[in-house]
């Protein structure tokens, strides 16, 4: 059953940043493009990398939490955590040959993987990931366990 849950947990997690990216680039383009089509995008290989924190997020956090360590730093962990998923991904991807995204064009990015100004979007998303991690890991435990009984 464990195994079910944490690919449940992985697959939620995948699909709802792949939603959240869809999202904030529609409203991004909007708002400071005047793009109103409201027409976001992404990448099917965006899935694996939203899921990375669906096996991250228990482990780190309760070892956190163990330390007494406060919610706003725990957050900027998570941060630092996210950047190095996307800066890993960036780098598997580019060597695959895939242009998934490329932020050269930003300023203060690294290598064009990561840039620094979304310092301000993941600090947020983190600040929420420990109760969104709550929240999917219920929705994939009842996933699992309705699996479990039809059968």
């Amino acid at each position: 059953m464990a195994g079910r849950r944490i690919a449940m947990r992985m697959f939620l997690f995948g699909c709802m940043g792949l939603v959240f990216e869809i999202f904030y680039i529609a409203l991004h383009d909007a708002v400071f493009g005047g793009n109103w089509n409201l027409r976001g995008h992404s990448s099917l290989w965006m899935i694996p990398v939203y899921a990375l924190p669906g096996l991250l997020t228990g482990p780190v956090s309760h070892r956190l939490k163990n330390r007494h360590i406060p919610l706003p730093f725990r957050a900027f962990i998570y941060m630092l955590m996210i950047f190095a998923v996307e800066y890993v991904s960036g780098v598997l991807f580019t060597a695959a040959g895939l242009d998934i995204w490329n932020y050269s064009n930003l300023r203060w990015n690294l290598h064009g993987h990561i840039a620094l100004s979304y310092v301000p979007v993941w600090y947020f998303l983190a600040l929420w990931l420990e109760y969104l991690y709550r929240l999917i890991d219920g929705c994939a435990c009842v996933l699992v366990k309705s699996h479990k009984t039809t059968q």
